[in-house]
């Protein structure tokens, strides 16, 4: 299985544009809005926009 390219932004980015990487092998541009998510797929391409909070790995209150 192939992985997906993830795209990081800035946490105040509300809007995102995707070409597919344009030439002959992209789409057509969209523009897509993180509502109130932290990630949006393209649904042309299904590269992944996020946001750099929705990457960061998650705290865990385990003692050692």
């Amino acid at each position: 299985m192939e992985s997906r390219e993830i795209v990081q932004v800035d946490d105040d980015t509300e809007t995102v544009d995707c070409n597919g990487g344009g030439g002959t092998l992209g789409h057509p541009m969209v523009y897509l809005t993180f509502d109130n998510g932290d990630v949006v797929d393209c649904y042309y391409c299904s590269r992944r926009f996020a946001r750099a909070r929705a990457l960061k790995p998650k705290r865990t209150n385990q003692s050692v």
